[in-house]
């Protein structure tokens, strides 16, 4: 029997594989588990490292989840699961890095294409459906369910590096566009915005501290539509007929998340920015393309009334699109089995 050991994210102790860990919000840890049973069946022993060294065990192979240092174990290969863009994980665009492992597993497409790194597997970052999805069925079906107009998900975080593909920023535009303008129209949700917009750099913290100052005095909420961390996002969005999606980056092939699935399990309708040949892997009538908009003289003002003009018809069609998509093939590669064998596949080869 093959063993292998997974480094990074965390605890250790197996908790990736654990169900009831405080981290498995909306189950984001169900590809790990499918992963290890799926080893289990193909003659592999799958644990966190720290459970090995416990066991006295030592692993044929490791899987790294991003930026953490490599660990030398003799007669070990060690493999690299890329899931971040270097914007958020910086050494993931470090070539260095990169040349210590045996092999990277990597979305990006300009990572996979590329020379002089060790061999490379292509994969989707995994989405899982949430308890209340049903296959060929759309949760709360039209608007009459639907009480939120417009919603974000998100944490109030920045990118690490500095570059013009960021989206955390148009995040902030975008809310600070609906608060403004909309405000009955649009809630958010997520952690971390009791404070303002985080920013990048020395002279970026210095402005978020200034920032702070006059909400505190005036006992005044940063972000007014901030309704606190989402108890569920399948919960939200299910109540929700648009959300705004934007990936943490735009421009980066292969670079799709969770964020445009988690709309479309809850038959929320998203308005996406990121992948720049999204249409091409997702079909264009599951979700609105905010780049249509992005020549206009206000795109949030072009894109609001694009949404209040939309009929409970053609809102249901963008329901039934996203339901086709994601009961068809297409939606395969996005699965947590489809991640599993992505992952063994080179192990075992």
């Amino acid at each position: 029997m093959l063993v292998g050991g997974i480094v990074g994210w965390g605890e250790g102790q197996d908790d990736l594989f654990n169900p009831h860990s405080p981290r498995n919000r909306d189950d984001c840890l169900e590809p790990f588990r499918v992963l290890r049973s799926v080893a289990l069946a193909r003659g592999i022993e799958l644990h966190t490292l720290d459970v090995l060294t416990l066991k006295g065990l030592r692993p044929d192979f490791t899987l790294y989840l991003e930026s953490v240092p490599l660990i030398p174990i003799k007669d070990c290969k060690n493999f690299l699961i890329r899931f971040e863009t270097e914007l958020t994980v910086p050494i993931n665009g470090d070539s260095e890095y990169l040349k210590q492992f045996d092999g990277i597993y990597t979305w990006d497409q300009v990572l996979l294409n590329s020379k002089g790194l060790p061999p490379k597997f292509p994969i989707c970052y995994p989405n899982t459906p949430p308890t209340g999805y049903k296959v060929n069925e759309v949760v709360s079906t039209g608007f009459s369910q639907r009480n939120f107009f417009c919603t974000l998900i998100a944490s109030n975080r920045h990118a690490n590096l500095p570059d013009v593909r960021e989206l955390y920023s148009e995040r902030v535009k975008a809310i600070r566009w609906f608060e403004t303008h909309a405000p009955n129209d649009f809630v958010l949700f997520g952690n971390g915005w009791l404070v303002p917009q985080k920013r990048l750099g020395s002279i970026g913290r210095l402005r978020y501290r200034l920032e702070k100052v006059l909400p505190f005095l005036f006992g005044k909420p940063v972000f007014p539509s901030y309704r606190g961390p989402a108890k569920t996002k399948f919960e939200v969005l299910s109540h929700t007929r648009f959300s705004i999606c934007f990936e943490n980056a735009k421009d980066i092939r292969g670079y799709i998340t969770e964020k445009l699935f988690d709309c479309l399990f809850a038959g929320c309708v998203p308005i996406y920015w990121g992948e720049p040949h999204i249409e091409s892997l997702i079909p264009k009538n599951c979700f609105i393309d905010f780049r249509l908009f992005l020549q206009k003289p206000d795109p949030y003002a072009a894109l609001n009334q694009f949404l209040h003009q939309m009929t409970e018809a053609e809102f249901l069609a963008y329901q039934d699109a996203g339901k086709q998509f994601l009961a068809s093939p297409a939606f395969m590669p996005y699965s947590s089995q489809a991640f599993a064998e992505a992952i063994l596949g080179p192990i075992q080869s």
